[in-house]
This record gives C-alpha cells, sequence and structure tokens, in this order.
C-alpha cells in the first residue's frame, strides 16, 4: 500500500472510532441537557470499545478503507444511510444482551441523525484532504478492442480527477473519436512494447483486453521495472484463475482449481438461505402487504409476475416478483430485455422497481431452492441462448445457483452491458463465500438508495 494511502486510511479509522463515539454522546447530551446521569453515562463507557470495534469493522465492509478518490463521491452518503442504521441497531443489540438498559431509547431515536449527519460532514472533510495532498498519477493504457476504448472513456468521464491518461496504445484509433477532447500520446504500435514503455514514465498501467500473452509479459515486466502499480482487465479465463490456491506437488509449485459446484460451501449457503429467507418474508410483511395492494388497484392483471428463468447448472424455474409491468406486456412484442425507462412500466412498478420491493416475492424461490439470496441474477431461456452464441464462457456462470443480488447488481449499472456482468459473475462464482455474501447484502442495501445503479 502506497504511503499516502496508509496515512489517509490511519487517519480515516481513527476520525471514525472518534466521531462514532462522539455522536453517541452528543445525543446523550441532547437528551439529558448539560448533565448525563452517572447511570448512562457510564452503561455507554462500558460499550465504548465494543462500538468502535463494530464500527470499523462495518465500514471496512462497505469499503471505506480503500481509496475514495477512486469512487463517486454520492456513494459515501448513500453508504452511510444503511451504515448509520445498522450501526444504531447494533448498539441497541449490544445494550439489550449486556443489559445495559440505562441507555434510554430515545438516544437511539436522535443518535440516527445525528450520527448520519456528522459522519458525512466527516468523511466529505476527509475527502476534501485526501484530494489537497493527492496530485493526479499519470496512467498508460495497453489494449486491443472496443472494450479497451470503454476502459479510456470510463477513466476519462469517471476518473479524470484522480488520473492523468498520460500515453495509450491501442490497435484502432477510431474507437476514441468521441474523446477528442481528452489529450494523450497515441500509438497503434504495438512492436518492441516492452523497450516502449520503458521509455516513458508514469504511476500506473492499465492492462486492457485482448492482448497476446508476450504483449501482457511485455507490460508486466516492464512495470516490474519502472516500480509502476498494474491494473488488470480481467479475460475470462483469468477469473477462472482467480479461485485458484497453491498447492505444491513434489518440489513443483501447481495453482488447484476447484468448481464453483464441487464445494462443501454450499451446503452452507443452503441453510443460510433458508433462513434468511424465512425471516425475511416474515419481517417484510409491512412492506409486502402495501405492496399487493397498490399493484393490484393500479392495473388489471395478476399480482404476480411469474416468468420461465435459468439457474444452476441449466435447470429452469418460474421466478415470483411483484407485477410492476402492463398486463401482457410482452403480447405484441416477444421476449425483450427492460430498458431503462421503460414505457411498459407501471407507476406503481417504478417505484418497487426502484426501492427492491418488487424483488422481495423471490424469497419463496429460495425457500424452495430454486435461487440463492446471492448469485448471478436468472435470465429468460431466450436471452441466456443469446447471450451463450454471443460472449464466449457465458455458460459458466450456471455453475453456480442464480440469486435475487449478486455482485454485478452492486457494482454495476443499469445499462451495464452483459460481457461486463459476466466478469463480475465469474468473480464471484470463485470469491464466494460467507463474509463476501454479507458484503454484498449490506452493498445492496446501499443501491436501494441509489436509482441510478437499479438493475
Amino acid at each position: 500500500m502506497k504511503t499516502k494511502e496508509l496515512i489517509m486510511n490511519t487517519v480515516r479509522i481513527i476520525g471514525d472510532i472518534i466521531f462514532v463515539n462522539i455522536d453517541f454522546l452528543l445525543a446523550f447530551k441532547l437528551r439529558f441537557g448539560d448533565t448525563i446521569p452517572a447511570q448512562n453515562y457510564n452503561a455507554y463507557m462500558d460499550l465504548i470499545p465494543y462500538i468502535s470495534v463494530f464500527a470499523v469493522l462495518l465500514f471496512q465492509m462497505y469499503n471505506l478503507y480503500s481509496n475514495q478518490l477512486k469512487r463517486r463521491i454520492d456513494e459515501i452518503f448513500y453508504t452511510f444511510i444503511p451504515a448509520t442504521f445498522i450501526m444504531v441497531l447494533f448498539v441497541g443489540t449490544l445494550t439489550y444482551l449486556t443489559h445495559s438498559l440505562a441507555f434510554p431509547r430515545s438516544v437511539f431515536l436522535i443518535s440516527f441523525p445525528v450520527l448520519f449527519v456528522t459522519m458525512i460532514a466527516w468523511r466529505y472533510l476527509a475527502l476534501a484532504l485526501e484530494r489537497f495532498i493527492s496530485k493526479k498519477e499519470d496512467i498508460i493504457i495497453v489494449g486491443r478492442g472496443e472494450n479497451t476504448a470503454k476502459l479510456i472513456k470510463n477513466i476519462a468521464h469517471s476518473m479524470h480527477k484522480s488520473y492523468n491518461i498520460k500515453d495509450v496504445i491501442i490497435d484502432n484509433p477510431d474507437y476514441l473519436k468521441d474523446l477528442d477532447y481528452v489529450k494523450f500520446d497515441l500509438s497503434t504500435d504495438f512492436s518492441n512494447l516492452e523497450e516502449k514503455l520503458m521509455a516513458v514514465e508514469a504511476d500506473i498501467i492499465f492492462v486492457a483486453s485482448n492482448l497476446s500473452e508476450e504483449e501482457k509479459k511485455d507490460a508486466f515486466y516492464a512495470a516490474l521495472e519502472k516500480n509502476w502499480e498494474v491494473s488488470l482487465v480481467p479475460e475470462f479465463y483469468e477469473i477462472m484463475l482467480s479461485g485458484s490456491r497453491l498447492e505444491q506437488i513434489g518440489e513443483m509449485p501447481v495453482f488447484e482449481i476447484v468448481a464453483p459446484h464441487n464445494s462443501i460451501g454450499f451446503f452452507f449457503k443452503r441453510v443460510t438461505d433458508i433462513i434468511l429467507s424465512a425471516v425475511g418474508l416474515l419481517l417484510s410483511l409491512p412492506l409486502t402487504i402495501p405492496a399487493a395492494l397498490a399493484v393490484k388497484l393500479e392495473s388489471k392483471g395478476p399480482l404476480f409476475f411469474t416468468q420461465e428463468r435459468i439457474s444452476r447448472m441449466g435447470e429452469k424455474f418460474e421466478v415470483y416478483k411483484f407485477r410492476t409491468m402492463v398486463n401482457n406486456a410482452e403480447k405484441d412484442t416477444g421476449p425483450v430485455l427492460a430498458q431503462k425507462n421503460d414505457s411498459r412500466v407501471t407507476k406503481v412498478g417504478k417505484f418497487l422497481r426502484k426501492t427492491r420491493i418488487d424483488e422481495i416475492p423471490q424469497l419463496i424461490n429460495v425457500l424452495k431452492g430454486d435461487m440463492s439470496i446471492v448469485g448471478p441474477r436468472p435470465e429468460r431461456p431466450h436471452f441466456v441462448g443469446q447471450f451463450e452464441k454471443e460472449i464466449p464462457h457465458y455458460k459458466y456462470r450456471h455453475f453456480i445457483k442464480t440469486g435475487i443480488t449478486g455482485l454485478a447488481q452492486v457494482y454495476g449499472f443499469y445499462d451495464t452491458d452483459a460481457e461486463d456482468k459476466l466478469r463480475m459473475d465469474l468473480l464471484y462464482a470463485n470469491k464466494r463465500s460467507f463474509v463476501f455474501d454479507l458484503k454484498i447484502l449490506l452493498e445492496t442495501l446501499k443501491v436501494i438508495f441509489m436509482g441510478h445503479k437499479a438493475n
């Protein structure tokens, strides 16, 4: 980790611990005035170590200790909506379990807005400090094809405050015709790549798509010699290798790759799915009952929308959702992928989709064993056949059971293309674990509030 990032993470952790605890004390002050009763004050002081450790762990799960300059600034705001709620809920549960009943309920009600506003202000201040002490990092991008052009456009549009694109080596400059306003040295010559890279100065090299093995080696060796950071856009087979573990055959090191569907983790994941789906169906009744009434009152048609989908190993099942479109929406068009601002979606349906309430009936699918809580989103047979023809390795996403939410749903956007979603689905298949699932569930709580990420 770079020295600057280490310093900033230390500052963030110390600041988080201080402000989280100050916020609860401030809530006590607002509740009791200048003099906090000793029994209430002491009850809180006993919990400070637990609150501090939990806050750091929770914020780590939300990636709040990664390089914040590489993230959208509004993500800080949206992250602290669920994070604050979870923090207050944890403290409330902790006081109950430890019998610290001198921690009054009114303090919890006050602490939520106090904690949310203060943490947002503190984190924006920390971000401003990071931007003040940071300089743009010079980057080089090497790759072939339209995916490389897409990477360059993403960096130019989203990361312009963090990165300065210095050099680009791409096979066809026509891919970049929409980026005339961005100034960088451009080359289409891949010969003597290592020698060419050794002659330039930068901080990071992006190794993008469709390079030969020899060209990748040249880029990596140059980065090693120049002490550059390397960011790799993985090919699909490289993602599959990411789940390997190091073993030894005699004196020879080997990577052992276990197929995703041969893991004992499936048993424990199934047990967790049953518990969470049963509890979720019960706790969601205050949401699902009004939603069901709204769907029936707004338009004619069935309450639930059912549709055939594909899950693990190509198994077909009927998925359940609250109906969000007009009845028989595809009667005249046949199978059509949902689009952003789709005219077929009802007013109630727009709200249900934005808040993800329309997905809640899929907990029935989870309980039945059709789906998991976390996994690649199930697709329709028509589009599965289409994607398998167009995208290499698409069939491998079906090595694991599909889910209500997944990596592509929390890190992608509504219009993220199928190929990039596949990269995230394959990455999940190889990195899945209880902690990874928990992280995705926490991120799902965040993206519920981010309308532009609804997908």
